[in-house]
């Protein structure tokens, strides 16, 4: 026993003064990893291969990596992440005594990855994630040269855009299959929508967006009401790091009286950058009554405060009139009647990191005004189309108007851990609180308010280097409806990685929306609120497969869901004498289908991209006794059957040339008149770009749009424009980029 344990103690002696004497010749490792817009990305695994070393190692929430007690000898470490290239500083020598610092800063591929932050709240590369989702990039944005918003996320999978008309009216976007008011939006970071989650994104003007992110499927685990069917999330454009002063000018005009004037500056002044622009627009439309004008403008700046905290705040706001003729191809246009619409958001966001912790603060605050004004009585009319006869009326006259001015303020803490290594944890807690005005200016205003207050809990998790798995929920109490639970998962798998990365993807998940103003506190009798509605819910699953071919110069993806849309609010009639109408949880409908898309960059300079959704939508349980366009297993409004937008690009430093295609079939719709259509048409649209370098710092522009002069009507009753040409010139000036 007593030579047992001599032996032990010498052992470990011995095996200590082995361990002393060796760290003197072991050496390190630390560093970050950097994505190409110079955004550090957090949570992703590397692999790490050199003397006698095979092993994985995840970055912590600020990018960060570190590895002690190599031994000396020259090492490499490589992201497996696809659509990513790791140059020469992937390579480093591990001296005794020492620990090298490397900055891995990856290159985009041919067909790059996109790093977005909507899906998990921090960023993160989109084959890490289970999630479905689209990124739209400042390249892309400026590729399409919108007139408004909509034209930005038009084609995109799983998304389809209804305008009543031109550009600046009435516009809506339908995720997979929901109906417009379920989708929360976001604008850096702060929520745009009006309580009930109402939007109308027609008068938006794309000013200064860096990307805009959409994830479809539901998100309330994260982001609580609205979140039904997906997220869109529009960012401000950033000023890159190695950018000391950039000025640009850009005036363009062209068919139907459209002019439009742009300028921007930004820069950087050491820790401090600076961005702001402003925009201009103006048109005709074509109809009678349809003028659009619209102003907006944007400031941000940015500053590094050292310690790892950053602080960062952004401003947009929008101004706009136009004038509303109504169903012009269905009654007489209205000479009078038109609207008054401003928007403002703003945020304010600290980020502090250090170590595995990270910490993000965001106030916000989001305001919409929208005045309906109809000053005149223009007489009675009849509804007609062709040989078809539908109801007669008369005018309605409002000098007065209609408002809805609503306003919602919101802060968000949330707090990133890493736990060994493989765990990214993230707890946080939105509050917000909505105010309103709004009904018919002639009556007292009905000024409701409400506060609401999330709390959630995610796990972003890496097995091995090739599964990923992210798993959260959220507890939200919401001043209408009380406490409810909603969770969400997501799975990613790499079977393959490197050249030729296959990636596998599914994901489940619970969405709420909170009822409109109107529908928990209207005081009319003819839509009196309803305290006692529940939320509207949702139950989202999909899952899908991207495949990288050619060196990462083709990628393919597809995806199915299947959407359920339950205890949706409907108006219903209570008594018929006097009249009493309110608003219940009655209605709900399901979507499923199919979302392809084809990435492919065979050379430098030529970029073609194609995207097609299927979407099966029916009514299951309808909103309305009376009508037969909601009745039960008919088709959802608006929403069609099959879309998809095919796009090919060639551009270099001189010259840049593009065409898009966009092909919409037959889908449900209303004339709403009395006339009985209950179809709209299917249409394809033919536009194209176009801009040369004629000197340094001059490019002239050109683009058009609907080039075929097709004839179609995105909803029934209003024609959409007919073929358009606008030319301008960019004046830009750049000193010189550090």
């Amino acid at each position: 026993m007593h030579r047992f344990r001599f032996t032990l103690l010498v052992s470990i002696v011995v095996g200590f003064a082995c361990a002393s004497g060796s760290a003197e010749d072991l050496g390190g490792v630390s560093g970050a990893l950097i994505a190409p817009d110079g955004v550090a990305l957090c949570h992703v695994p590397l692999r790490l291969s050199g003397v006698g070393v095979q092993q994985t190692i995840v970055t912590g929430p600020d990018g960060t990596f570190q590895v002690d007690r190599l031994s000396p000898g020259i090492y490499v470490v490589r992201s497996e992440t696809p659509g990513f290239i790791v140059g020469s500083d992937g390579r480093f020598t591990v001296t005794p005594g020492s620990t090298t610092y490397l900055r891995v800063t990856l290159a985009p591929a041919p067909v790059r990855e996109r790093v977005l932050v909507t899906a998990t709240r921090g960023h993160a590369p989109l084959s890490h994630l289970g999630s479905s989702a689209t990124v739209i990039d400042a390249e892309r944005i400026e590729a399409r040269r919108p007139m408004t918003f909509g034209g930005i996320v038009e084609g995109v999978p799983g998304l389809s855009v209804a305008r009543l008309g031109g550009p600046g009216q009435q516009s809506s976007v339908f995720v997979r299959g929901g109906e417009s008011r379920f989708a929360r939006v976001l604008v850096d970071g702060v929520p745009v929508n009006e309580p009930g989650g109402s939007i109308n994104l027609g008068p938006w003007l794309p000013l200064d967006i860096d990307r805009v992110e959409v994830v479809r499927g539901a998100a309330s685990s994260l982001y609580g009401t609205d979140a039904l069917a997906g997220v869109i999330h529009v960012l401000t454009r950033r000023v890159a790091p190695d950018e000391s002063l950039n000025l640009r000018f850009e005036a363009e005009g062209g068919s139907f009286d459209t002019s439009r004037i742009q300028t921007s500056g930004s820069g950087r002044i050491g820790r401090l950058d600076w961005n702001a622009g402003a925009l201009r627009m103006e048109t005709d439309n074509e109809a009678p009554n349809s003028r659009f004008t619209g102003t907006a403008l944007i400031a941000s700046t940015g500053a590094e405060i050292g310690g790892g905290t950053r602080l960062r705040a952004v401003v947009r706001g929008d101004w706009s009139e136009a004038g509303t003729p109504g169903q012009v191809l269905f009654e007489r246009p209205d000479l009078d009647a038109l609207y008054e619409h401003s928007a403002f958001s703003g945020s304010v966001a600290l980020r502090h990191e250090s170590g595995r912790v990270a910490h993000d603060l965001r106030l916000g605050i989001a305001a919409t005004d929208h005045l309906s004004l109809n000053p005149e009585d223009s007489g009675p009319y009849t509804a007609s189309y062709g040989d078809l006869t539908g109801y007669s009326g008369a005018d309605y006259t409002n000098p007065e108007g209609y408002q809805n001015d609503v306003r919602r303020l919101s802060a968000s803490h949330q707090i990133e851990a890493q736990i060994e290594s493989r765990h990214l944890v993230t707890l946080g807690m939105d509050l917000e609180h909505e105010t309103g005005a709004l009904g018919n200016r002639r009556e007292e205003l009905l000024r409701p308010e409400r506060t609401n207050v999330g709390v959630f809990l995610q796990d972003r998790i890496v097995i091995g280097s090739r599964l990923f798995a992210t798993a959260g929920g959220r507890a939200e109490r919401n001043a209408s409806f009380g406490w409810v639970l909603v969770p969400r998962v997501t799975l990613a798998f790499r079977p393959r990685s490197g050249e030729n990365a296959m990636t596998l993807r599914a994901s489940a998940g619970a969405g709420i929306k909170e009822p409109g103003f109107l529908e928990s506190f209207g005081q009319s009798l003819f839509a009196e609120g309803n305290s006692d509605l529940q939320p509207e819910r949702s139950r989202t699953y999909d899952a899908g497969v991207e495949q990288r071919f050619l060196q990462d110069r083709l990628r393919v993806e597809a995806t199915a869901f299947h959407h359920d849309y339950q205890d949706q609010i409907a108006y219903t009639v209570v008594s018929v004498d006097p009249y009493r109408g309110t608003y219940v949880n009655l209605a709900r409908t399901r979507a499923r289908g199919v979302e392809l898309a084809l990435e492919a960059a065979p050379f430098a300079g030529l970029h073609v991209k194609g995207e097609y959704t299927c979407l099966d939508g029916e009514i299951r349980v309808s909103p309305s006794d009376f009508d037969p366009v909601y009745a039960v297993g008919r088709p959802l409004l608006r929403r069609p059957r099959h879309q998809g937008a095919f796009s090919c690009r060639f551009s270099n430093e001189r010259l840049s040339i593009g065409a898009t295609m966009h092909l919409v079939g037959r889908r449900a719709d209303s004339d709403f008149v009395g006339l009985g259509l209950m179809e709209n048409d299917g249409y394809a649209r033919f536009d194209a770009r176009f801009r040369l370098r004629l000197v340094r710092g001059v490019d002239l522009l050109a683009a058009g749009d609907n080039l075929l002069d097709r004839s179609y009507q995105e909803a029934l009753g209003y024609p959409a424009l007919g073929r358009s040409l606008r030319v301008g010139l960019r004046l830009e000036r750049e000193n010189g980029n550090r």
